[in-house]
């Protein structure tokens, strides 16, 4: 199977589909009752996510108690957890003390700290997050490189591991930017002119009247399916420099366009297609070798570690 084969066999009809989001809502009084008691942490709550990571870690890690802290951060731990949604986000932020990890598990000592965090990051994708975390909230574990979560400017946090607020939520309405909105509408037509293009050549591919001309448009279909996942992949890495030493937090432009994006659709549509193209490398890759082929850092991380034993 070649690459464009693969690809036309993952298309699949993409829209721009509206979804709300707590960033634009208004703030309540009081702390999601699923979650809180009194503004605290409902304590099976807490026991129940901290004993998924640990359990996660230590199957993988030695002694992850020395070298891990956990909080509950984002809007679900806001008064902005009330928008309507389907399976709100629930964000576990894991600090790693890079230090005392790779003393614990010296197998790793060659290795940046950016590289073991994408390292748990990738690990927690696979086995770990979850849809259905209390028949409600998708769960969501993520390795930030700074051990100590006040620099990433997180709306609210609330320590697991310490069982109370390590930056206590507050009440904040967002207000409207017209030169922001200018971009968020450009992202708006920049989706609609690629979307546009996809559904028309997904079209022309089905119907077309020889391998020569389906060619020509699977060639097409590619360059559009990757202008959408570049747009996807400019908006979140962004979102992610909001919450950063040099961001600015929940008040950041870059926050502001991703939530837009959110409630326009742009973020989703455009998710899509860079699922579609990923999806499509690795069917190519299982095809083509036998197996999914991961990154270099990836496979070099992987020949570099030893396996546990028990």
């Amino acid at each position: 199977m070649d690459y464009y084969t693969a690809l036309s066999k993952q298309v699949e009809p993409v829209e721009l589909t509206p979804e709300a989001t707590s960033y634009f809502s208004k703030p309540v009084t009081g702390l999601d009752p699923r979650l809180f008691i009194n503004g605290n942490l409902n304590s099976n709550v807490r026991n129940m996510i901290l004993s998924m990571l640990l359990n996660h870690l230590k199957l993988e890690y030695y002694a992850p108690e020395s070298w891990m802290r956990a909080w509950l951060a984002g809007s679900a731990v806001s008064y902005q957890w009330a928008a309507d949604r389907d399976n709100p986000d629930l964000d576990c932020l894991v600090g790693v003390d890079f230090v005392q990890f790779r003393r614990s598990n010296p197998e790793y000592t060659g290795f940046s700290d950016r590289e073991v965090a994408a390292m748990f990051n990738e690990n927690f994708r696979k086995s770990l997050n979850a849809e259905n975390f209390l028949d409600v909230f998708e769960i969501t574990f993520y390795v930030n490189v700074k051990a100590d979560i006040r620099d990433i400017k997180p709306y609210a946090a609330y320590s697991l591991t310490e069982d109370g607020w390590t930056v206590p939520p507050f009440d904040v309405e967002v207000q409207k930017n017209p030169a922001w909105e200018g971009v968020v509408q450009s992202d708006i037509e920049s989706a609609k002119d690629i979307l546009k293009l996809y559904s028309e050549l997904v079209e022309k591919i089905k119907v077309a009247p020889n391998d020569a001309i389906r060619r020509n448009h699977e060639s097409l279909l590619k360059h559009v399916v990757e202008q959408g996942a570049s747009l996807y992949k400019d908006i979140h890495e962004k979102r992610g420099q909001a919450f950063s030493p040099e961001g600015e937090g929940y008040y950041d432009f870059n926050n502001y366009r991703w939530q837009a994006g959110k409630r326009t659709g742009v973020v989703q549509a455009m998710r899509n297609l860079h699922q579609i193209s990923k999806k499509s490398k690795q069917v190519f890759n299982e095809e083509t070798y036998g197996l999914d082929l991961p990154d270099t850092s990836i496979l070099i991380r992987r020949a570099s570690t030893r396996p546990r034993y028990y």
